[in-house]
């Protein structure tokens, strides 16, 4: 299975014997429960930076 890698973008590969994320063209390595929390944190700061600044309401 592939997965997103969050260092470089590319494709990274999910081992799910191990349940471990590897990106070959960077190096980056992470357990699965890890990348997912690294994901969750890359999406919330997208949300924050195209949410629209509602001060006045």
């Amino acid at each position: 299975m592939d997965a997103k890698c969050p260092e470089c973008e590319k494709v990274a590969s999910f081992n799910e014997d191990k349940n471990n994320i590897k990106c070959s063209f960077c190096g980056f390595t992470a357990s699965y429960d890890e990348y997912i929390e690294i994901m969750k944190e890359k999406v919330q700061n997208m949300i924050a930076d195209y949410s629209p600044d509602r001060s006045g309401f």
